[in-house]
């Protein structure tokens, strides 16, 4: 085993995402493990992966996932399962910054915007 260091960070618009685990990063042939930070009253584009199922776990403030048009609120300690090739999204829902630990069953996800 090895401890991995490094992480992967994108900024976007809605906030940022620091890649943890997976291609990309380069630790894993597996999986893919991502922390997101949203911005109040932001959301992410409106995507799809078209190889792998995705969990949004919250661990702080109040998030939205849409999922094939269908919409659940989240809370810090809450967990929803989007199906592979779902159409989805994430939207901050709250007054302070969200944050969201994502896990994908693959470590080279495509991502198609919907």
């Amino acid at each position: 085993m090895q401890v991995q260091g490094r992480i992967v960070r994108h900024e976007f618009p809605w906030g940022v995402i620091e890649w943890l685990a997976g291609g990309e990063v380069g630790n894993s042939k597996e999986l893919s493990l991502a922390r997101v930070s949203l911005t109040p009253g932001k959301a992410t584009d409106t995507h799809v992966h078209g190889n792998c199922e995705e969990s949004v776990y919250v661990t702080r403030g109040r998030v939205e996932c849409t999922s094939d048009g269908r919409s659940a609120l989240l809370s810090a300690g809450e967990l929803t399962v989007v199906p592979r090739g779902a159409v989805h999204g994430l939207r901050n829902a709250g007054a302070e910054p969200a944050e969201v630990i994502l896990s994908y069953s693959s470590n080279a996800r495509e991502f198609k915007l919907a």
